[in-house]
């Protein structure tokens, strides 16, 4: 995001093509004398060559925050920020500071502007998410690579005041030659870190630019800003803890197996779970305002409680089932007022299901996602495809064989790799993921092997440690290997069959134990066949090939992961979720999901943007998902040129399920990955009895 001076009176934030303007309403402030930095080029010159330095008058926090530097190997040659990370991971955050920073960065703008400075916003690692400030310094700013999505932490840049004042958890300010990096010595920065409620860091805020600039007032504007910003945090977060709090009552409530209705003291319907929609005939239709006396006995419900000496629940007949038992009970306050009316609505247990039940008493104690294996507890799933391959990882977490994940982009291969890492007895040990596409030809080796200091111009003279060594008795993820240069390919061939690794510049071997996780969204073979990827290379990678099934092979999972981002989304954005309705679901269903989960978060995110009510319909999902996912009027969706009907496949599927769990329609429901109400809902359309 960058924010340009356009005709004096407004700016203009930039990100991925869309802008807003917003006009400028705040008194610019004055300036006064400025500090400078408390280190020359000379002392700084020694430390970095290893030589004796008498630091006199230099801030604690920049000698330590150097020292580390010292141990971590930083380049202090001149180089730009090369760590960057994609926006769309950085959206959360984003979202939350979209929300807390609107009229704090146009104030503290406004006290900046031209004095050739710029706002920068972090997140608690450092990655720069929002910065804005005076076009030109933008532009000198670009050619450090000081732009959303890098990494500006000490063992990426060195000491500056982000990535230092998130070390030290206090602010920070870092002029000229106090930089560790000789790249930075021509800028001058503050910074203060963000507290969250809970007294943990979530970000940064910084105002830097070139030592030449005024940077007078920066302390004080940092720390005025961030006490701003954790105060609508603070805000924020109690919202948001009220709207998760009523959105577990809600899940509470529709989770029952019984309908429960809430009326009022003139006997509306004032709220009904799910159940009772089902239970009353209506689960298309909302309960909430209709009258009571349309289903039940009312009247006589009333009278009889008036009568009633005990206060306890009542039986009443429900008019639109008899088969049906009903309860009500009136709730009251202490002085004996009716409040309103809680009324229970169960079905007749019938021959069958309590067959049933006896029949899988001895199975009530199993748990359905005992099975599930440690460190995959949170790859949402319900299909035997997905249980599959977690089965499959978690076996090879066991063992340091090498891992080759093949599945398309989206469908969670880092997500399988960090869980064969805690699935493992290497848990405890590092893991460390490389992205193979990242790097250039040249800096292949030197990042995975490391180097010998001096070995090449720019190098450090102390040297560094690669990634191998830095996964030392851990795991490493090979991420896009297929992305490797092909003249690079031998050389990690080489590490892979020796277990060991020479430094560029180095002659001796370094013996390294990792287990390899390889990950790739391309056909290995055929690359192998065209000769843009090493044979002897994929058979090494290749010791244990899974592959991850794309979403549109996972069935009912797609509902599944839908209705869990929607209800963590709303959480998140404060707003009221009751879930997906189902016609929704069915178009969802019928799409085909080139993007995988990916696409499928980001489908739900623009929902819930759209959203007028508590429900997510059918009319809030992306107009693209609306032309492809071809739903016919009747409300099944069609698989285009497959040649049959989903709705046949779903009904025989809730059949399966019903008799495999014996009529239990809690772990049917499971099973299927979807909700018991819903549930409900498709057995009554598909007219399937329990």
């Amino acid at each position: 995001m960058y924010l340009l001076l356009r005709d004096g009176d407004s700016f203009e934030i930039r990100t991925s093509g869309n802008s807003a303007h917003i006009p400028m309403e705040f008194p610019l402030s004055g300036s006064c004398g400025q500090k400078g930095s408390r280190v020359d080029y000379s002392k700084w010159k020694n430390f970095v060559d290893g030589r004796p330095v008498v630091f006199d008058g230099l801030d604690e926090g920049i000698v330590d925050s150097w020292n580390r530097c010292r141990k971590m190997e930083i380049d202090p040659a001149p180089r730009s920020c090369w760590d960057f990370m994609p926006m769309d991971q950085l959206e959360a955050f984003s979202s939350t500071l979209q929300k807390i920073c609107g009229d704090v960065e146009r104030t503290a703008y406004e006290s900046i502007r031209g004095r050739g400075l710029l706002l920068t916003f972090t997140n608690a690692n450092a990655r720069v998410v929002r910065t804005c400030g005076d076009l030109e310094v933008l532009r000198q700013a670009d050619k450090l690579n000081f732009g959303p999505g890098a990494n500006w932490a000490e063992e990426c840049v060195g000491t500056n005041a982000i990535g230092t004042s998130l070390v030290t958890g206090r602010p920070m300010q870092v002029f000229a030659e106090e930089h560790f990096c000789r790249s930075h010595h021509s800028w001058s920065c503050t910074a203060a870190p963000i507290m969250d409620p809970h007294g943990h860091i979530w970000g940064c805020f910084d105002i830097s630019g070139p030592a030449s600039s005024d940077h007078s007032k920066s302390l004080e504007l940092v720390l005025q800003a961030t006490r701003s910003l954790e105060q609508r945090l603070g805000r924020l977060y109690c919202s948001e803890l009220e709207g998760q709090l009523g959105s577990i009552f809600s899940s509470m409530f529709n989770s029952v197996m019984t309908g429960i209705l809430s009326l009022d003291r003139t006997g509306h319907i004032v709220s009904a779970n799910g159940a009772a929609e089902t239970l009353l005939g209506s689960p298309w239709e909302t309960l909430r305002g209709r009258k009571a006396d349309e289903f039940f006995d009312y009247g006589d419900f009333l009278v009889r409680a008036r009568e009633s000496k005990n206060g306890g629940p009542i039986v009443m007949r429900c008019l639109s089932n008899p088969e049906l038992f009903v309860r009500a009970l009136v709730v009251g306050n202490a002085g004996g007022t009716c409040l309103n009316t809680m009324v229970t609505i169960c079905e007749p247990q019938s021959v069958h299901q309590v067959a049933a039940a006896c029949g899988h008493a001895a199975d009530s104690h199993v748990d359905d996602s005992e099975d599930i294996p440690a460190g995959f507890e949170h790859v949402l799933h319900s299909s035997r495809a997905m249980r599959t391959a977690i089965l499959k990882a978690a076996r090879v977490a066991r063992t340091p064989s090498t891992v080759l994940l093949q599945g398309e982009s989206g469908t969670g291969k880092e997500l399988f790799a960090r869980g064969i890492h805690r699935a493992g007895p290497r848990a405890d040990k590092p893991f460390v993921a490389v992205n193979c596409g990242a790097f250039s030809g040249e800096l292949v080796q030197s990042e995975l092997f490391g180097y010998r200091g001096g070995s090449f111009t720019g190098a450090s003279k102390q040297g560094r440690e690669g990634k191998f060594r830095k996964a030392d008795k851990g795991v490493l993820f090979l991420d896009e290997v297929s992305e490797m240069p092909l003249q690079q390919q031998v050389n990690l061939l080489r590490a892979l069959e020796e277990r060991s690794v020479v430094p560029v510049g180095g002659t001796t071997p370094v013996p390294v134990d990792v287990k390899i996780i390889a990950a790739t969204n391309k056909d290995l073979r055929e690359l192998v066949r065209q000769g843009r990827f090493r044979e002897d290379l994929f058979y090494r990678l290749n010791v244990v090939g899974i592959g991850l099934p794309p979403l549109r092979e996972r069935g009912t999972d797609i509902v599944l992961l839908a209705e869990y981002h929607l209800e963590r989304l709303c959480a998140e954005f404060g707003i009221r979720c009751e879930g997906l309705n189902s016609r929704a679901a069915e178009r969802m269903l019928a799409y085909d999901w080139p993007g995988n989960v990916r696409e499928l978060v980001n489908c739900i995110e623009y929902a819930v943007n759209t959203m007028s009510g508590p429900v997510l319909m059918e009319e809030h999902l992306p107009h693209y998902l609306l032309e492809k996912a071809v739903v016919p009027s009747s409300g099944s969706p069609k698989a285009v040129g497959s040649g049959f009907q989903l709705k046949d496949r779903e009904a025989d599927a809730i059949r399966e399920a019903l008799d495999f769990h014996g009529g239990n329609i809690s772990k049917a429901a499971k099973a299927l990955g979807i909700g018991r109400n819903t549930l409900y809902a498709k057995m009554e359309r598909h007219s399937i009895q329990a």
